[in-house]
């Protein structure tokens, strides 16, 4: 990222610039109002047009999982630059994975065959909820997991890497779990195909694991 003193008023014991901006961008997806202002001003944060271009495109995608960055990734208060920093380039390696599995998912299955949401639609879409899970994202928050296609399926080869935890990223939540901002729900972008040790987790698994998340029935 740019060298810019990272702290709107000069006070390193406030929220930074790039926090604030990303807080922004939060608070204005929750509320289905335009981000492409505040995506533009974090991109420029970048010196390397290219990572801020894929940073923007990222930011502008209506599922792309920025509360979950935000809650996950941005800096304490006491990491100072190297904090900010840090976040930046955790924001740009989550951009780019975002961006390659968006457009795997189309080529390799088309966006039916691979969940229940419309990935060409908007996130005020109505979504149908399952009948014990509320699509809360609690379970989906871990470094990775077993990835363990259902047959006949085969997942492209980096996949693999992602599901484990294996990317270039220190994953702390999966990086196919997306965002529905305005509407505070997240979901699994390959949820028809996703590994037999997703599948396997039910609702006794998110009671005692996550007491109070899943739908009553």
């Amino acid at each position: 990222m740019k060298r810019v003193h990272p702290y709107p008023d000069g006070d390193e014991g406030g929220m930074t610039y790039f926090e604030s901006l990303i807080h922004e961008a939060v608070r204005r997806r929750r509320a289905a109002l335009s981000v492409s202002e505040v995506v533009r001003a974090v991109g420029s944060l970048y010196e390397d047009v290219c990572i801020g271009g894929e940073v923007e495109e990222a930011l502008q995608d209506p599922f792309f999982p920025l509360t979950l960055y935000a809650r996950h990734h941005l800096p304490f208060r006491d990491w100072g630059r190297s904090g900010v920093g840090k976040a930046g380039q955790d924001l740009a390696l989550l951009s780019r994975m975002f961006l390659r599995i968006r457009k795997d998912i189309d080529r390799r299955f088309g966006n039916r065959e691979a969940t229940c949401v419309d990935l060409n639609g908007d996130a005020n879409q109505e979504v149908a909820l399952g009948q014990w899970c509320s699509l809360c994202g609690e379970c989906c928050q871990l470094p990775g997991t077993i990835p363990d296609p259902p047959e006949p399926v085969r997942y492209p080869g980096y996949w693999y890497a992602y599901i484990a935890g294996d990317s270039p990223l220190i994953q702390r939540f999966c990086p196919f779990l997306f965002e529905l901002a305005p509407q505070g729900l997240f979901f699994c972008a390959i949820h028809n195909v996703k590994p037999l040790t997703c599948l396997a987790y039910g609702r006794e698994d998110c009671e005692e694991k996550h007491p109070g998340m899943s739908l009553a029935v």
